[in-house]
């Protein structure tokens, strides 16, 4: 018998399956295609800040230092800090008034820039456009002749590291606080009005009443010469 004509027949069970694979087909592709849309705009993202960064670049001179290029390229080991560790002499290399490379027997080699003073700056071969500050050789020999002539030497490393994450510490030679010599005989400036304590007031006390008893330096502050002698960036030609 026919069906009623106002009657629908039911759907057969190929008719209910027909839609949904095609559907779910229809969905992955929209997926795939947001995806792809997100990638090619976070490339691009990527690109502009890239393309931005060498332009501020090329305009302003910007350039990491080349001790802090190094030291971003390498990890800082985990050292003992706060309490006295002794150095042997031999191992040690003055690079000026302020800073001395420590090579360790059974750990990487160390820099360390002494807490509480500046010394006056000399020129290095990795920047020839700065040259010797007055008094800078002066206090690289004082460095050189007390630190390396120790018949004890200690180093206190603070808890924490510069911006060029060189070790921070005082130095002990024969027990006394390197610091205060070298402010005392007029071979660097006092620092801890201007950088603190760093975590041993102690030992910054002990500065603070040697620049006291020396009175002002006869060398210009090496943060006033370093600032001076550095060279302004200039603008790039327009070729016309």
């Amino acid at each position: 018998m026919s069906p009623h004509p106002l009657e629908k027949a039911s759907p057969t069970r190929a008719e209910w399956g027909c839609g949904s694979p095609r559907k779910a087909v229809t969905t992955w592709l929209d997926v795939l295609i947001m995806i792809r849309r997100l990638v090619r705009r976070t490339l691009t993202l990527l690109l502009l800040v890239v393309l931005a960064l060498g332009v501020l670049r090329t305009k302003t001179g910007l350039r990491l230092p080349r001790s802090a290029r190094w030291a971003t390229s390498r990890t800082v080991p985990t050292r003992p800090a706060g309490t006295r560790v002794l150095v042997d002499p031999a191992t040690v290399w003055v690079d000026d008034g302020d800073t001395i490379r420590i090579t360790w027997p059974d750990a990487p080699r160390e820099t360390v820039r002494i807490l509480g003073i500046d010394a006056p700056e000399i020129g290095h071969r990795s920047d020839p456009t700065v040259g010797d500050q007055p008094y800078g050789r002066e206090s690289l020999e004082f460095a050189r002749r007390h630190i390396l002539g120790a018949g004890r030497l200690e180093l206190l490393r603070a808890a924490h590291h510069d911006r060029f994450l060189r070790t921070l510490g005082y130095l002990f030679v024969d027990g006394v606080n390197y610091s205060t010599l070298a402010v005392e005989n007029h071979m660097a400036e006092c620092t801890i009005e201007r950088f603190g304590d760093s975590g041993f007031p102690r030992e910054a006390a002990e500065v603070r009443d040697a620049e006291r008893r020396a009175g002002p330096p006869p060398f210009e502050s090496p943060a006033r010469f370093r600032k001076r002698a550095m060279p302004v960036p200039q603008a790039p030609r327009i070729l016309r």
